[in-house]
């Protein structure tokens, strides 16, 4: 149950590929291969200590008492600002969560452009809907006699069962999600949900000629190296839980075919997105790689090796793991963080600004990975756990922005390509890091 809750807290955003394991003896060949798996030799890789040491972040030793404040404090300002009762759902007014508010001026939402913004009023996203839910379900099992936000999770519940009733898109998250909760909160609807989603996963997504989850209905045809992963996960889990092989088989050829063609040797990360080709032909639709979807990436296959028992699914997750904070340059040596992106084909680096949910989804990774290794990646966990109590927490009004400038300024926006200042806590970052915080105080 709590490893599903760590999945949860996780996993995050768009398409998926094909293949069959024996095409991917050769490259597990070509993964550096760090000694982090159970059992073998405890000799610290290259670089290991590097993130404590390029940073004055440091945890105390009541760190987690911070968290848990930090956590009723979001929890708080998400009770008093983050419902939109005006919000539709298919057409019907529900309710939902604002996109964003501003700091000083709650009353000012929904921000995505410059300008007036009344003709927003009524959207709100369902996946951050679910993400919300997530977190109190997460509250609650952490505080079973506490009803504070008892009210709030009967609310969004009713908003979720109705966000993602026929739910078809190939996002594994969303199932880990949806039957995260229908577990915590005994909810045989959203568990009948989460089951109904990964059998449209097989049927309308699944291409067992090559092997492998992707987008069927657009031109080119392609998929999200990321949700790819995480929908082989799925079937996975769902073909062992409801006991059907096809399922499981499904999922697993997923994972070793997206792994076969989207997994860089020069930068040790994986292409983000990728358009479909026949017989394995796969190619990158752009060299840019988000912090985000590497740090999303080693969830899903931290996950796959629990399932499994494949220690190639959990090598490779060390290995973005060494990438995203030693060798990619995508790690911030002198203040910490993970800048935004990378192009891999010269190792460029995007450092306007850091995202929020970079961090949270790597965290919530990372968490994952080192309750399975003997050399877990602790400095780093801890880290980034001070950078979402520290700098990227606003400690007056309690909340997270979307980004934040390299040294943790509020970020603005260019011309013509946002709101401008970005002083508005988002309900995407509050959500995401409400997960990982939870996440990291449980015990493991």
């Amino acid at each position: 149950m709590r490893t599903i809750v760590w999945i949860v807290i996780v996993l995050w955003v768009i398409l998926t590929a094909a293949g069959y394991i024996v095409s991917c003896a050769p490259l597990w060949e070509q993964f550096p291969h760090p000694p982090l798996l159970l059992g073998a030799s405890p000799t610290p890789s290259p670089g290991r200590g590097l993130v404590a040491a390029a940073t004055s972040l440091a945890l105390l030793p009541g760190w987690r008492e911070q968290a848990k404040a930090v956590i009723e404090q979001v929890l708080e300002s998400m009770h008093e600002h983050a419902w939109n009762p005006l919000a539709r759902t298919h057409g019907r007014r529900t309710g939902g969560l604002f996109i964003n508010w501003k700091m000083i001026d709650p009353k000012r939402v929904n921000a995505v452009r410059p300008g007036p913004q009344g003709e927003t009023l009524e959207k709100h996203d369902p996946q951050v809907d679910l993400l919300y839910l997530n977190a109190l379900s997460s509250y609650q099992h952490l505080n079973p006699g506490r009803a504070s936000y008892q009210a709030d999770l009967q609310r969004i519940l009713a908003v979720v069962r109705r966000d993602f009733q026929d739910y078809n898109l190939p996002k594994g998250w969303i199932y880990f999600s949806l039957l995260s909760v229908a577990l915590s909160l005994h909810d045989a609807s959203l568990l009948g949900e989460a089951r109904a989603l990964v059998e449209r996963f097989y049927r309308f997504w699944y291409d067992p000629l090559v092997g492998t989850v992707y987008d069927r209905r657009h031109q080119p045809f392609g998929y999200n190296t990321v949700h790819a992963l995480e929908c082989g996960a799925a079937l996975i889990d769902a073909g062992k839980r409801w006991q059907v092989p096809a399922w499981r088989e499904a999922g697993e050829r997923t994972l070793e075919h997206v792994i076969s063609v989207a997994f860089d040797p020069q930068r040790h990360l994986l292409y983000e997105n990728m358009v479909a080709g026949p017989a394995g032909s796969d190619r990158p639709q752009s060299d840019e790689v988000r912090a985000a979807s590497a740090g999303e990436a080693v969830s899903a296959l931290a996950l796959a090796y629990q399932l499994t028992g494949q220690h190639q699914y959990l090598s490779l997750a060390g290995t973005l793991l060494q990438s995203l904070f030693v060798t990619s340059g995508l790690w911030d040596r002198q203040h910490g963080g993970l800048y935004f992106a990378l192009h891999l084909r010269d190792g460029s680096v995007i450092r306007d600004y850091k995202e929020t949910r970079a961090q949270c989804l790597t965290l919530s990774g990372l968490r994952l990975y080192d309750a399975q290794v003997a050399l877990p990646f602790l400095n780093e966990e801890h880290a980034l756990i001070a950078l979402l109590l520290g700098p990227f927490y606003e400690h007056t009004y309690h909340g997270y922005f979307y980004r934040l400038t390299a040294d943790f300024q509020v970020y603005v926006s260019k011309p013509g390509a946002g709101i401008g200042k970005e002083d508005y806590f988002t309900s995407e970052a509050m959500g995401c890091a409400l997960n990982a915080l939870l996440a990291v105080i449980q015990p493991v």
